[in-house]
């Protein structure tokens, strides 16, 4: 940023004094930030140390920069003439524009979230549900150990689509615990839910095409897909999940299910409906987009087996997660793609990004290959069916009977509202009054196919907190809804 004229006039301590105080006048060298070293700025602009050790006294003395002894030298928190806020420069309207915004205006809608303070007890899902993993292990010494073994010869389209060993650990894995078989080749590793859908929807979806959601479902699919100018159709989910009555009839590009533990309500789709799902993609002639993530840990009774395991058409594309097992220490999804799309989906996702972290790849395959996830989610299991089951006691003791959904696996739970008890959203607001944080099943107002609960859910994520805090929670809860 700095420009120093060596045949002009002024000395090039004025210069480099001048040049230095504007920016921080204008606030590019923001408040508290550390400069440069002298010895290092002066290597760069080509002058003696002494020109930048007398351009820095005299910030100093003016009041511009301030020494920390042992530190370094740090950008006044008070300087004498601002900083002032720089604005950001609107591109002009007569520019021609060769393209336009589409769709023509895209905004970041993001959901008001309060932050929790001290002495609050938070319900709301939370990003540190993977200390429960981290924790249980010293360290990753294995995985450093991983790492000396590997090569750094892994090819342009391994690196995209993932390295071979984590695929054919996790084609073992799936194969064992979810009943899907499906080649390594099959398997695409990727960063998480969005990029499956940026993925997916990039071979299937364009403009105007009809894409099916479950009406009480991830929020930021809707986003998404409304970006897309997708012709959304939203349909209502119950207790057994997405209601296949209420599906469309016509033609339809995509449909979005998580069956296994609807996401965020819990409901688990039975076969029956697994099956006629199945039987309307093939007469629509769309695409099944099923998201199994959330699932453990499981606790109680046998999980259906996935679309993707009863599909005999190829239709189902099922994705899912570790990085709700480890947190985001490994930020790590996978898509597992019918055999028919295999080399489009690796050809789009090696257009699309030069693929996950190699370490997180490589932590992770280990870490499957050696036993620990079993041992681990076991351990999981174990201190979150505690967690659950002291969240439905103290829900029991403040409310009476309780109607829940969602306690058969995963890490948090819905409890559906009594009559006596105004709306969620009522509910919500008041908690979040007295520090308790949960949060509704909102629905935004241009969904139209609500379930029959749509404003009667409340979410709780327990992972985190432990047995007291979730009856303290409780019990705050049950004083702040009766004030």
């Amino acid at each position: 940023m700095l420009q120093l004229d060596r045949n002009g006039p002024t000395p090039l301590q004025d210069q480099l004094f001048d040049q230095l105080r504007q920016l921080i006048i204008s606030g590019r060298l923001a408040p508290h930030s550390r400069v440069v070293a002298t010895r290092f700025l002066a290597q760069r602009a080509g002058v003696s140390r002494t020109t930048v050790l007398l351009a820095y006294e005299r910030l100093i003395a003016e009041g511009y920069l301030e020494t920390r002894p042992a530190v370094g030298t740090f950008v006044s928190p008070s300087p004498p003439d601002g900083p002032r806020r720089i604005r950001a420069r609107n591109a002009g309207a007569d520019i021609v524009r060769q393209a336009g915004l589409r769709p023509a205006h895209v905004s970041l809608a993001l959901a008001r979230r309060l932050f929790a303070e001290p002495g609050d007890i938070d319900f709301r899902p939370a990003a540190d549900e993977g200390a429960l993993f981290t924790s249980s292990r010293d360290g990753f010494a294995e995985v450093r150990k991983a790492l000396a073994r590997w090569r750094d010869n892994v090819g342009q389209t391994e690196a995209a689509i993932g390295i071979a060993a984590l695929r054919r650990d996790l084609a073992d894995y799936l194969a064992l615990t979810r009943g899907i078989q499906a080649a390594p080749d099959q398997i695409i590793i990727v960063s998480g839910s969005g990029e499956v859908r940026n993925l997916v929807a990039h071979l299937f979806q364009r403009k105007g095409d009809r894409v099916v959601l479950e009406a009480g479902g991830a929020r930021d699919a809707v986003r998404f897909f409304r970006a897309r100018e997708a012709h959304l159709v939203h349909v209502p989910v119950d207790h057994d999940g997405l209601m296949i009555d209420c599906l469309p009839s016509g033609p339809a590009s995509l449909v979005c299910v998580s069956p296994t533990r609807q996401n965020p309500l819990g409901a688990i789709m039975p076969k029956t409906r697994r099956s006629a799902l199945i039987a309307w993609a093939r007469q629509a002639g769309a695409y099944i987009l099923e998201d199994d993530n959330g699932i453990e840990p499981h606790y109680q009774g046998i999980l259906p087996l996935p679309i993707a395991a009863i599909d005999p058409y190829g239709l189902t594309f099922y994705t899912g997660s570790l990085a709700h097992v480890f947190g985001v220490c490994v930020n790590i999804g996978y898509l597992v793609v019918p055999p028919e799309f295999v080399e489009s989906t690796q050809a789009m996702k090696l257009a699309s990004n030069a693929g996950c972290s190699f370490m997180e790849q490589v932590a992770a395959a280990e870490i499957l290959s050696d036993g620990s996830y079993e041992k681990h989610l076991r351990r999981l299991r174990k201190t979150c069916m505690a967690r659950r089951d002291a969240l439905i006691e103290a829900l029991k003791t403040f409310f009476g009977e309780v109607r829940l959904m969602g306690t058969e696996s995963g890490t948090q739970l819905t409890w559906l509202l009594p009559e006596y008890l105004p709306s969620a959203e009522s509910v919500s607001e008041v908690a979040a009054m007295q520090g308790i944080h949960v949060e509704s099943v909102a629905y935004d107002s241009s969904v139209t196919g609500r379930s029959p609960f749509h404003d009667r859910a409340l979410v709780f994520s327990y992972a985190t907190l432990t047995p007291i805090q979730l009856q303290q929670g409780i019990a705050r809860l049950a004083e702040a809804v009766r004030l």
